[in-house]
């Protein structure tokens, strides 16, 4: 079914303030998920923190149930965290890596992945190969199938949608490639889950991190962890305490056997509340029709953006999301930022290049990612302001 556009603007309260257009950063919130939030807060405050997550046991445990259900997974694969990147790390710190091993990352891996990442090579004696980029700007999966039958591969990290530049890695190829190989493929999904559906069978991948602010249209502060049930046991959390373990005899203890060994016992009940609201507003859409309307979305503001004199658009790819990257001659990032900013226009800036083989003074480029709730007048407003 086709997305009641008219019905979830007028759920997206913040719309009667700004044009948001930094939805890979983080999107406008709907009334249903902000209301658990704020709900949660006001029973906190009235009986007390502990007494109103009790209260709401049943409802927490549905979250899992219900990331299980966005992702293909089933509940004791998945873990919540805080951020993105602390549930990415808690898996890949948790790898029984081996001295002279060989990790494989994409070219446009996110910044934070890269350096958790030269730390282990660091720590535990690693080589780290950046993956060529095909003509399309994806990774080769050519270049990533010799570097498997090279072998010594310990672990194959993805960032399925880069921060910029538009596109949408071939991940499921990937996976198919790590799963023959035998080698644990690691995805971040940060910047897909909430605009593309996202299935980890199809996938193929051992590891899967998501982030709840992006385009899942979360409360900040809160994410997922996928893990696949048959490597657990090979995973052992780099830190445990009482929820993650348990004592076991004299002086041993004993590891919980699900993906609940990379949590700890004190969290946030409230955003979690909002994460599983949020998970559940997506699924209700359905994620066929949000990737549908994105895509298209996007697209257009391609489309519009490269008539624009002086405008250049810079993504790549075959298959192409919500993030649309773009300069303008004689103007920096920035200031274009700023322009749009002055005339409650949301965007962001990002590198044009990326840190796996990039210095940091890379070229920034403007970065408008379109959701579902933005329409065709706020594309043509963007577009005129440029103009």
């Amino acid at each position: 079914m086709p997305i009641d556009v008219d019905e979830v603007r007028r759920q997206t309260r913040g719309l009667r303030n700004v044009v948001h257009f930094n939805n890979a950063g983080s999107s406008l919130m709907p009334g249903p998920v902000v209301d658990t939030v704020v709900g949660h807060l006001r029973r906190e405050e009235d009986i007390g923190g502990y007494e109103a997550a009790e209260e709401a046991d049943d409802r927490l445990e549905n979250v899992y149930s219900s990331v299980a259900r966005l992702l293909g997974a089933r509940p004791e694969e998945v873990a919540l965290a805080e951020n993105g990147s602390r549930a990415w790390a808690a898996a890949v710190y948790s790898f029984p890596f081996t001295p002279r091993g060989r990790l494989l990352i994409g070219s446009t891996e996110y910044a934070g992945n890269v350096l958790a990442l030269r730390q282990l090579a660091e720590r535990n004696d690693l080589e780290i190969v950046v993956l060529r980029d095909d003509v399309h700007g994806q990774v080769d999966v050519e270049h990533l199938q010799l570097e498997l039958e090279r072998g010594n591969v310990a672990m194959v990290a993805l960032t399925h949608v880069p921060m910029a530049n538009g596109l949408v890695n071939p991940a499921a190829e990937v996976g198919k490639r790590c799963r023959a190989a035998g080698v644990m493929f690691v995805l971040d999904a940060c910047q897909s889950v909430g605009q593309v559906p996202l299935d980890v069978q199809a996938l193929g991948c051992d590891v899967l991190a998501g982030t709840g602010r992006k385009f899942l249209r979360g409360p900040r502060g809160t994410a997922f962890l996928y893990v696949r049930a048959a490597l657990l046991d090979r995973l052992e959390p780099s830190m445990l305490d009482g929820h993650s373990a348990r004592p076991a005899g004299s002086s041993g203890f004993e590891v919980r056997s699900d993906a609940r060994r990379f949590e700890s016992w004190e969290s946030n009940a409230a955003g979690r509340l909002g994460l599983g609201r949020a998970v559940d507003y997506a699924l209700d859409l359905g994620l066929d029709a949000v990737q549908e309307r994105v895509a298209g979305l996007a697209d257009r503001l391609r489309t519009e953006l490269a008539s624009v004199r002086g405008v250049t658009v810079h993504d790549r790819g075959i298959t192409r999301c919500g993030i649309v990257t773009f300069t303008v001659a004689g103007s920096d990032a920035g200031g274009i930022r700023r322009l749009l900013a002055d005339h409650r226009i949301n965007v962001s800036v990002a590198p044009r290049s990326f840190p796996a083989g990039t210095p940091p003074e890379a070229e920034m480029v403007v970065r408008a990612s379109v959701h579902y709730y933005n329409t065709e007048a706020e594309v043509q407003r963007l577009v005129g302001l440029l103009q």
